[in-house]
């Protein structure tokens, strides 16, 4: 198999991923950064506004924010993969070997980056309207163009209350948000705010969809009352479908990474003693392989924020370089 050399392998493309890029590549690293999605930018790129990004004081869609950082990373020299899936990874003495599709990426680092990718609403219907008016994610078209329409949100994190904000730019437009607890348990204080005041947004708690009706296409959700068990058939043209994620890390349980029983990678102080081998404390998001970093929502502990994840891809890279200097002294 074909195989090809760099300073660092980055693997997902994400705000954690791209932050270690950019930074990566401006103090001249050389690095390949490799996707399995079909385009770069996790769930950031999907999101419809954020208003709480540093240095956006109106707000910025997710693809515009994403744009920005592919179009920096570029300017360094970073080579960017997409889709490129990675298959497996492995240790030859000093170097770490990602496999891919294609061919073996060969480097003194690794950072996992690989994200989230969205977990499945198990209700009848579901899977046979996707793309029919079910979706997972926000749509990133102008909520204008829909017309009059009934649009059902499941979800009570921040991605789901920045899509019914979206959806709520359009006046004619029903907006009925469904979550299973309380809105104020998952969702930030200033994002539930503007979410009860916008006058067409419902909020509906203690609620789950347990079905999804329609033959050409979406035309009705039903709903069960967690508390008492009742159901309810509501009028829907579009499901926007935010119910959590689950790590991207399947590809890696052939290797010496230790992840915990939810597939998060340990990584720091969260590692077991008996996990690493080295005198050396491992650095704060160094995981169970020495030179192999995790950050973003990959890596147990993280915050599940954007500028939390750009944050950790540049402390994730600060470490790499201090992996570097330990290397040129033994």
């Amino acid at each position: 198999m074909a195989k090809r050399e760099c300073d660092l392998i980055i693997v997902g493309g994400g705000p954690a991923g791209l932050s270690a890029a950019i930074n990566g590549a401006s103090e001249g690293l050389n690095i390949i950064l490799i996707d399995s999605g079909p385009a770069l930018g996790g769930q950031a790129a999907k999101s419809s506004l954020i208003e709480n990004y540093p240095g956006f004081p109106k707000g910025i869609t997710g693809p515009d924010l994403v744009g920005n950082w592919i179009e920096q990373a570029g300017k360094f020299k970073t080579v960017m993969e997409c889709p490129q899936t990675a298959l497996g990874l492995r240790a030859d003495g000093d170097r770490k070997i990602v496999v891919t599709d294609d061919d073996e990426i060969v480097g003194k680092m690794v950072i996992l980056s690989a994200g989230l990718s969205y977990r499945r609403l198990a209700a009848p219907g579901v899977s046979t309207l996707m793309g029919r008016g079910v979706l997972y994610g926000a749509p990133t078209f102008d909520p204008r163009s829909m017309g009059d329409c009934k649009i059902c949100i499941v979800g009570g994190a921040n991605s789901a209350g920045q899509a019914a904000m979206h959806m709520s730019m359009n006046p004619s437009a029903q907006v009925q948000l469904l979550i299973r607890k309380r809105l104020e348990d998952q969702m930030s204080t200033y994002l539930v705010e503007r979410v009860r005041a916008a006058e067409n947004i419902t909020v509906c708690e203690g609620v789950e969809v347990i079905e999804a009706c329609g033959a050409q296409s979406l035309e009705a959700v039903v709903l069960k009352n967690i508390a008492d068990e009742t159901e309810e058939r509501v009028q829907a043209n579009h499901l926007f479908i935010f119910i959590g994620a689950n790590p991207k890390t399947q590809w890696l349980r052939g290797s010496s990474v230790v992840m915990n029983e939810r597939n998060f990678i340990l990584t720091g102080n969260d590692l077991p003693t008996e996990d690493w081998k080295l005198e050396r404390r491992p650095f704060s998001f160094e995981t169970s392989m020495p030179g192999v970093f995790a950050c973003g929502d990959v890596r147990l502990g993280s915050t599940k924020r954007i500028a939390s994840a750009v944050g950790e891809g540049s402390v994730a890279l600060q470490q790499c370089h201090d992996f570097l200097r330990l290397l040129a002294t033994t």
